[in-house]
């Protein structure tokens, strides 16, 4: 997971990047309906330019800024209720209201800082991105993935994975040269419940 976050930030901050296709809205999926949504590529885009100026500016060394920013800009585009029902499978689904809650507030908590922990010595030194077409996988899901080519290093494919919700195209997952985020933090969850139980995961 700590090489998966360093490029997801790196997607999220490099500047002026452009995907193969157009970028532009696709049609919601209501029938008969003309309504146009963000497409992944523009979801994507979102916060590139604030953060990028925020790593500039006499504030990139404010964790508290920096925190602040990723939540007003970045946590928005992620369906962090999907990610914590999918990571948080067979004891997600033995959890309460309440307990869902509290364990989709850590997992948000853990996901996020992980990001603010990075981004602040990411400015300056970002490797080369080529984003490739989105692929639909379904109806109302749609991959996105980026090539990044880190100095000195063999190209690491990044996948974004998107679906379709009422509040327009969301990140539930990403993966980097096949590993998922969901996958890792499963298997995280699972090895904390057997040795804690349920009330270990939140």
């Amino acid at each position: 997971m700590k090489k998966l976050l360093p490029f997801l930030l790196a997607l999220l901050l490099i500047p002026g990047v452009s995907f193969a296709q157009q970028s532009g809205s696709y049609a919601s999926s209501g029938a008969g309906s003309s309504q146009l949504r963000p497409a992944p590529d523009a979801v994507l885009r979102k916060g590139i330019i604030d953060l990028q100026t925020f790593l500039n500016s006499d504030q990139s060394g404010n964790q508290e800024a920096l925190i602040g920013l990723i939540r007003a800009r970045i946590t928005p585009q992620f369906d962090i209720n999907a990610m914590a029902r999918w990571s948080g499978g067979y004891w997600y689904g033995q959890m309460n209201p309440e307990q869902r809650k509290a364990f989709t507030i850590k997992l948000s908590k853990s996901f996020f800082s992980s990001l603010a922990d990075i981004v602040g010595g990411y400015a300056g030194n970002m490797p080369e991105v080529r984003f490739m077409a989105p692929r639909k996988i379904a109806q109302d899901e749609v991959d996105v993935t980026a090539r990044i080519f880190p100095a000195n290093n063999y190209p690491v494919d990044v996948r974004f994975s998107f679906h379709r919700t009422p509040r327009g195209w969301l990140i539930f997952d990403v993966s980097t040269n096949g590993i998922s985020a969901v996958n890792y933090y499963r298997k995280m969850f699972n090895a904390r419940a057997r040795q804690g139980g349920l009330e270990a995961l939140y």
